[in-house]
């Protein structure tokens, strides 16, 4: 009874058919950002047949389908220009009843997702509330783990009339270029321990494509202290990141209520994202009248295969190889006698 129901699911890349049969799509006002996810989807499947030549910057969808109807869509975008590792966005729903459970549609399309691009990517990074137990058990379920907790926040409300921005000196808050990437990109790696870096496979040059009009880099001289970029992991664009250096420098409290300032006013983000821990921030944060949201938990999954170095030959050789020379190979010598000796006839004679 149950297989004519399962074998009516269907996944399917995004194609202008599904854009003109979905009603949901049309009356939610999503259909813009749909055409351009469906226009990224092709560039997509061009970029990954060069990747040597093209970066990965384009979006890839897929969508459920039960016959005619559209059931959900998820999205996957490149994390690093390479192409090794891509980010998953949480399966959005049309909100149409199916007779398919929610749970079934969201494994099938992420599973189907999981093979976009095999096998030059390697490794998927997805972010999930952390309350959402469900969406958590469900990746865990499709083999990611946890990696690392981020507090999510919202700016202040309702947003005051803009005041003219201050300024920071001696410090200086300078547009993301080749320069201040390479330079900003010690303190973005910081928080991220080896595992992590591993399967998110990124470079300086990544941060280039993290810019968006009020991100920056504040620096003294050669020096960062903190750092603003765009994420990349929503359709919308409207999240950004706030980073810092390890150790609280005494110049960021009175210099990031400055560039908080310039972020609102020049990215108006919906929201913020800061490391979970990082309790001196999230106090100058709490002063500047922004609000707690909901923390955030950054899962990845690898398929990165180690590389085993050859065995020594020498160093695994058995032990009978090893102690074989001590035994002895012919026939074991008669011991020396202590007695008298007989040397000649009459010493044969007298016997």
């Amino acid at each position: 009874m149950s297989e004519p129901v399962l074998s009516s699911l269907r996944i399917e890349p995004l194609n202008p058919s599904h854009l003109a049969r979905c009603r949901v799509i049309a009356e939610s006002g999503a259909l813009p950002r749909f055409q351009a996810v469906l226009v990224g989807d092709w560039l997509a499947r061009f970029e990954q047949r060069f990747p040597d030549l093209l970066p990965s910057r384009s979006p890839r969808c897929l969508v459920a389908l039960d016959e005619d109807q559209l059931l959900a869509t998820v999205v996957a975008r490149p994390y690093n220009r390479r192409g090794t590792c891509w980010t998953l966005q949480l399966p959005e729903l049309s909100g149409e009843t199916s007779r398919h459970s929610l749970r079934d549609v969201q494994h099938d399309l992420l599973l189907e997702a999981l093979q976009l691009g095999a096998p030059q990517v390697c490794s998927w990074v997805i972010r999930c509330p952390a309350s959402d137990a469900d969406a958590i058990a469900l990746m865990r379920e499709l083999g990611f783990q946890p990696l690392r907790p981020y507090q999510s926040w919202l700016p202040p409300q309702p947003l005051a009339t803009p005041s003219p921005l201050g300024e920071i000196d001696p410090l200086s808050w300078l547009p993301i270029t080749r320069r201040t990437a390479q330079l900003l990109w010690p303190i973005e790696q910081v928080g991220n321990f080896s595992h992590l870096r591993q399967i998110t496979d990124r470079h300086w040059l990544d941060l280039l494509d993290r810019n968006a009009p009020g991100c920056g880099v504040l620096v003294d001289g050669e020096t960062v202290l903190a750092g603003c970029i765009r994420l990349t992991e929503s359709s919308d664009h409207g999240t950004f990141e706030l980073l810092r250096d390890v150790a609280w420098d005494p110049r960021l409290d009175q210099a990031l209520p400055v560039v908080l300032g310039r972020v609102l006013q020049q990215g108006a983000p919906r929201s913020l994202i800061t490391a979970f821990d990082d309790a001196p921030l999230s106090q100058l944060l709490e002063a500047q009248g922004w609000t707690r949201d909901c923390e955030q938990l950054l899962l990845g999954r690898s398929m990165w295969r180690r590389h085993v170095a050859p065995r020594n030959l020498q160093l695994s050789r058995s032990f009978d190889d090893v102690f074989g020379r001590l035994r002895p190979q012919g026939s074991p010598l008669p011991n020396p006698s202590l007695g008298p000796r007989c040397l000649g006839p009459r010493c044969l004679g007298t016997r």
